[in-house]
């Protein structure tokens, strides 16, 4: 009889480790890494949610990207996630393989092998767009070298308000307000402003931002040796 029992509690724990094993899925997930066969292609602050009751939702920082369902096989340990706002995946499942702290996912694309590593999160990334919004104060500019900001700005006019809707506005040093959009590489933290005014060049910068403070540096051909550095406001100066 307790041969039996143990038999009976066997098979229960064989048919419920796939359902288990479906819901260590289920959570909030970054992915830290994604490498196609040799190369590095990580978007920025990738994440995804996985949902108890099929569903998932993904983006990159705070943009909400994709939705769909998700499916997951048991017997293969194969999970299929199924965009429905989104162009239709062709590539099939990923082999899925768990770790204590994370997973990976693991498939083939035209010819090359493809892994994401996933790590669980409590809060959404944020990406360099998400911390470049915000309304900025020109502290300091230096050229070659060299501080310019006494005959750059020297009334300390110079601001530039990044919106949320990639809109840009600056009050530059002669007390003017120009505008335009803006547009951030989706892999490098590369910012490009494209003004509405047609007569005036493209500019891109490469960018870091902290919490209070934002450097830009040129790397267009019409501000290299160039850099820019910002405070951030919570209100507009006089």
């Amino acid at each position: 009889m307790r041969i039996r029992y143990i038999q009976i509690a066997l098979i229960f724990i064989f048919l419920s480790c796939p359902f288990a094993y479906s819901q260590d899925l289920i959570g909030f997930w970054e992915i830290k890494e994604v490498k196609v066969g040799e190369e590095v292609m990580t978007p920025v602050a990738k994440w995804t949610r996985i949902n108890k009751d099929g569903t998932y939702e993904s983006g990159n920082g705070w943009l909400q990207n994709s939705i769909g369902t998700w499916e997951y096989d048991s017997n293969e340990n194969n999970f299929t996630p199924n965009s429905i706002n989104g162009i239709k995946d062709e590539f099939g499942a990923f082999s899925v393989s768990l770790s204590e702290n994370g997973m990976k996912w693991n498939r083939m694309e035209e010819g090359m092998n493809v892994i994401l590593s996933l790590e669980r999160i409590e809060k959404l990334p944020m990406t360099p767009a998400d911390k470049l919004q915000g309304l900025w104060d020109l502290t300091e500019v230096v050229e070659d070298g060299e501080s310019i900001m006494a005959s750059f700005d020297p009334l300390n006019l110079y601001y530039v308000f990044i919106r949320w809707d990639r809109i840009y506005i600056t009050r530059t040093s002669d007390n003017k307000r120009s505008s335009g959009y803006w547009h951030i590489d989706g892999h490098r933290p590369h910012v490009t402003f494209i003004s509405h005014d047609h007569e005036k060049g493209i500019e891109s910068w490469r960018i870091e931002v902290w919490d209070s403070e934002l450097l830009m540096t040129g790397i267009s051909d019409s501000n290299k040796d160039l850099m820019m550095m910002f405070n951030r406001l919570d209100a507009f100066p006089n």
